[in-house]
């Protein structure tokens, strides 16, 4: 609960700021409802890496696997399905893209997987080379240019509609997808061993994890919320680029230390995220009314990152410490003879 009330309050004094700064912009409903609608494909982002932060790893290639799903996918509407197709005759091709979408968020992840669990290559490393990779097949894919165009009104719904009319729909997927995540971390024994591994390999080994098959199933899980984030941002913006979001990593991340995930592993409540999400979305459209820099904001990123792990740090230390003195204390005093 302390870490609910440090997020409760981080978004009160981010709105509070905001709202004194900015009040004929910041405080409406169209502010709010545009916040709703963008939010999500952080959120989602974020999730993928709250979990491999879990193992005391993090994906970096999550964001080039969500902008090569929109590439593949915008490609696929464009190229394939007949200019002037109506919406009942999309079905066929709207299910190819959910079948693409999950093939490539399930290749992905085994190339992460195998790379990180099975090679034992660093995960940071492992995954600033697959990041790479899949952005330069969304290069080779579009020559470097964008995907732009119309597409069907499913897929417009996906990333603009509203459920009743009233809840933006990539909220409504954001939602969903933070249940799942909870669920598999928090409820299921692969989240169980996921946090035990992050806590201490050694004691996961010994205690009889499969630590491999482990951590190649969580950068599996993570790799299919990136393709899943990959329709949302093509049903969004009806577009799709190689370099679509670079910043939504660094978001991400501190979105998860800001949620109380250790970067060191083993700890964190993914239900955190939804507040950490949206007190990063309250500063992002602040700053974008205040018409603050990306440079700037990149760097207030960078600098609250480092803040927040210095943090997570000097407490991990300071726990440390607390139990040696715990335990000096508890131990009993041998007398001489």
């Amino acid at each position: 609960m302390g870490k609910v009330k440090q997020l409760i309050g981080i978004n009160l004094v981010i709105f509070m700021i905001f709202s004194c700064l900015r009040p004929e912009r910041f405080l409406t409903g169209y502010n709010f409802e545009s916040m709703c609608f963008q939010f999500p494909e952080a959120g989602i982002l974020t999730l993928g890496i709250g979990i491999t932060m879990l193992t005391a790893g993090a994906d970096l290639s999550i964001v080039a696997v969500a902008n090569l799903t929109a590439t593949v996918n915008g490609m696929i509407l464009l190229y394939m399905m007949p200019e002037g197709t109506a919406a009942g005759e999309a079905w066929p091709y709207l299910f190819l893209c959910l079948a693409v979408t999950v093939l490539i968020g399930l290749v992905c992840g085994m190339i992460n997987g195998f790379l990180v669990a099975h090679m034992g290559i660093f995960p940071i490393l492992a995954t600033l080379g697959t990041q790479n990779l899949f952005m330069g097949v969304s290069m080779v894919l579009t020559k470097g240019q964008g995907v732009f165009g119309v597409f069907p009104e499913q897929i417009m719904f996906i990333g603009n509609g509203k459920v009743l009319g009233i809840i933006p729909m990539p909220l409504v997927i954001f939602l969903a997808a933070l249940a799942a995540v909870c669920i598999v971390i928090h409820h299921t024994v692969h989240g169980i061993r996921t946090q035990l591994f992050g806590s201490n390999r050694a004691a996961s080994f010994y205690c009889g994890i499969d630590n491999v098959k482990t951590v190649f199933k969580t950068y599996m899980i993570s790799s299919m919320l990136g393709a899943l984030t990959g329709i949302l941002i093509l049903a969004r913006t009806n577009s799709a680029k190689y370099d679509y979001g670079s910043s939504y990593v660094l978001q991400a991340m501190l979105a998860s230390v800001f949620a109380g995930i250790s970067p060191l592993g083993g700890k964190g409540n993914m239900l955190n995220i939804l507040l950490s999400a949206t007190a990063l979305q309250m500063l992002d459209s602040g700053f974008n009314l205040l018409r603050i820099s990306s440079f700037v904001r990149s760097s207030t990123y960078g600098i609250l990152l480092i803040i927040g792990i210095l943090l997570d740090y000097a407490a991990m230390k300071y726990q440390q410490k607390k139990e040696i003195a715990r335990a000096n204390k508890s131990e009993p005093v041998s007398e001489g003879k």
